[in-house]
């Protein structure tokens, strides 16, 4: 899906948050207004204590900042025309690892980082304009994606090294792991009920299975099934829901991960939502 199919949700002049479900740990999403882009992370579908927010193109334009409780703010930096009253702009914000970092699409670098001086589980975020500006947005989690018979990977920017997905297909759900928008070198795979939906496996640069388990009927052409994939410092990690992962493997020599792609074969298409 095009990011010109995403869904417009607009937001007015008065500062207040509308909440949705956060599912993985990096919030994408693109946004057009002239100032005051406010989102907020909390444990609830409704400002909660603690909370943290993230302005971006606060004080009329000139300037954003992380801030939590609604108290001093932990990081600012000034950042004039970030923000285009008619052109869509794009964000990413990452919260694992008890830190916020936030950055432009298309950039890996954080333009602001902090960490979290009080950790909580975060599970929504809400997201509003206001004083003076109105704004629309599009997230890209609102996407749903199919894949064809092809074994061809579609390649996506992640930001965060955690991110979520569902997927529906009969078997082989396979994703890879680059550092660039294409099949690179080095590079890691993730196949999900492979050999015919019975294992699941971690391999290196198309070589060797570096981990390999057991997997009967993972995945179901029927139903849209919930995992993670965790890859912070080389360490790949896979799970299913909020479980702990079923399948790991250290990369002793880890390497800068920019991109994930994804994609079906070996007979299956499949549905996939992305939380990157």
């Amino acid at each position: 899906m095009a990011a010109s199919d995403m869904p417009d949700l607009g937001t007015n002049e008065e500062k207040e948050y509308r909440f949705r479900q956060l599912h993985g740990k990096t919030l994408r999403f693109q946004v057009k207004a002239a100032h005051d882009c406010h989102v907020a992370f909390t444990s609830g579908p409704e400002e909660t204590d603690p909370m943290v927010e993230v302005f971006i193109g606060g004080w009329e334009g000139a300037a954003s900042a992380i801030r939590f409780k609604k108290a001093d703010d932990l990081a600012k930096v000034d950042t004039p025309d970030i923000l285009n009253a008619d052109e869509y702009r794009e964000f990413w914000i990452a919260v694992d690892h008890d830190e916020v970092r936030v950055g432009k699409g298309g950039e890996w670098e954080p333009l602001l980082q902090a960490p979290i001086p009080e950790p909580f589980e975060i599970t929504h975020y809400g997201y509003s304009t206001g004083w003076g500006a109105t704004g629309w947005w599009q997230f890209f989690h609102d996407r749903t994606i199919n894949t064809e018979d092809c074994l061809t990977y579609n390649f996506e920017p992640v930001y965060g090294d955690t991110f979520n997905f569902s997927v529906a297909c009969s078997n082989d759900a396979h994703l890879a792991l680059t550092s660039g928008a294409e099949e690179t070198t080095p590079m890691y795979e993730i196949f999900i009920g492979g050999w015919e939906n019975q294992h699941s496996a971690i391999r290196l640069n198309k070589g060797d299975d570096m981990a390999k388990v057991e997997t009967p009927d993972a995945v179901c052409c029927e139903e849209e099934r919930k995992f993670w994939v965790s890859f912070r410092k080389g360490h790949i990690k896979v799970g299913y829901k909020d479980t702990a992962p079923f399948m790991e493997w250290t990369d002793p020599e880890p390497w800068k991960i920019t991109h994930v792609g994804y994609c079906t074969g070996w007979g299956a298409t499949g549905k996939w939502r992305l939380d990157i």
